[in-house]
C-alpha cells in the first residue's frame, strides 16, 4: 500500500484525507500547473494516480471561481513562493 505524501501545515505534518490536506494538494497541482508542469509530475510529487491529480487540479481552478476563501490562500500561496524565489536570485 503507497503511503500518502507528508504535508506540512501550521503546526506539525499530517497524512491522509482532511480538507486541509486536500486543499494544500488542490493549490500545490494549481500551481504547479500553472507554472508549467505536467499532471504526471504533478501526481508524481503529490502521490496522487493522473486522474486524481486531475480531478483536484479541475476542483482547485472550479474553487478559485466560486470559494473567495480558497481563491485568496492560492494566491498567498503563490506570493510566498515568488517572494522566496526573488529572495534566492539576489
Amino acid at each position: 500500500m503507497a503511503r500518502r505524501p507528508r504535508v506540512e501545515i501550521e503546526g506539525g505534518l499530517y497524512h491522509g484525507k482532511n480538507k486541509r490536506i486536500i486543499t494544500a494538494k488542490e493549490v500545490f497541482i494549481l500551481f504547479g500547473k500553472e507554472s508549467g508542469a505536467t499532471i504526471t509530475e504533478m501526481s508524481g510529487i503529490v502521490g496522487l494516480d493522473q486522474s486524481n491529480a486531475g480531478r483536484r487540479f479541475d476542483a482547485a481552478k472550479q474553487k478559485c471561481k466560486t470559494d473567495p476563501e480558497f481563491e485568496s490562500t492560492s494566491k498567498k500561496v503563490q506570493e510566498k513562493y515568488k517572494q522566496r524565489l526573488a529572495l534566492s536570485h539576489v
